[in-house]
């Protein structure tokens, strides 16, 4: 049996596309399926790139154009405009440079560059206000006294400290926006690598996330965000510097960490346990100091290339 021609596979990417956006929605008729839906919904734009990995870019369009097509017939057309500034734009742009380097490692980082403009864009236009309105809404207000509850606190300390809470959050909104793009930009990134891994048809470098590294100019971006603390009007500016480049140098200790275990365990099964367990607790932040001591250290280069 034949292959399906570029043309259909574009088709059911397209619809594979808009499917993966709209399964989010499904998650208030059933709540306990709530937090798959909402991870499936994150790799809306994996369809997209794998489209332009074993296509052209006319059929990553042509995928691209299915999609907001499905989105305006099944909901709305402000769903589809929606899927087009959270997924599709930056995964155009990124499925041709990956392309074009043949690196998806360079593809994602551009992907990684407009999703990140767009949300601090956003934030730019919209202000705080939707955050903070969210932020006070009877469910999160909910959540907040549950939690106080269960620390024990005193109802004044509790108040003053969830206010706290809130204050911190809405200061470090710039920073979240940018971890948030960062987070669907390396979801895709991890799947996409994975069909590259998987496909022997694929011109891409096999293994190439395990081998990531920033460039020495994070590290100086990090110093820069800390020496910023000793001036007082700037330290809102040094917090969201340092929390956004501490999580890019967790994207880089993550993958030291799997470097190391695909020398150790060869079943994918338990890599992935031992990642998801990674992010859990302290452990992320330990992963954040070893992607920057990485820059120093080099503890790949220690060991041979892991095999594809």
């Amino acid at each position: 049996m034949s292959a399906p021609s570029p043309t259909v596979l574009a088709v059911l990417a397209g619809a594979l596309a808009g499917v993966l956006f709209l399964l989010p929605r499904l998650s208030a008729s059933t709540p306990f399926l709530a937090l798959p839906l909402s991870i499936a919904g994150l790799f809306s734009a994996l369809p997209l790139l794998v489209v332009r990995t074993s296509g052209r870019l006319v059929h990553a369009l042509m995928a691209f154009v299915v999609a907001m097509v499905l989105l305006s017939l099944a909901d709305a057309p402000e769903t589809a405009f929606a899927f087009a500034i959270l997924f599709g734009v930056w995964a155009l742009a990124a499925g041709e440079v990956l392309s074009r380097r043949e690196s998806v490692v360079a593809g994602c980082a551009a992907g990684f560059v407009i999703l990140a403009a767009e949300s601090l864009f956003a934030g730019f236009l919209q202000g705080t206000a939707p955050l903070e309105a969210t932020l006070r809404s009877p469910q999160v207000q909910t959540a907040f006294d549950q939690w106080a509850t269960q620390a024990a606190i005193e109802p004044a300390e509790a108040k003053a400290t969830i206010e706290r809470v809130r204050n911190g959050i809405v200061a470090l909104y710039p920073s979240l926006s940018v971890i948030s793009a960062a987070t669907i930009v390396a979801l895709n990134a991890v799947a996409l690598g994975r069909f590259v891994q998987l496909s022997r048809s694929s011109s891409l470098p096999a293994g190439e996330l395990l081998l990531f590294r920033w460039p020495f100019a994070l590290v100086v971006a990090f110093v820069a965000s800390g020496a910023l603390l000793l001036v007082p009007d700037l330290q809102s500016v040094a917090w969201n510097g340092l929390v956004v480049t501490l999580f890019l140098f967790l994207m880089q200790g993550l993958s030291v960490l799997g470097f190391t275990l695909v020398k150790v365990f060869p079943s994918p099964l338990m890599r992935v346990l031992i990642v998801m367990a990674s992010l859990l607790g302290p452990w992320a932040i330990l992963l954040s100091l070893l992607g920057l001591f990485d820059q120093w250290f080099d503890f790949r280069s220690r060991f041979a290339r892991p095999k594809p």
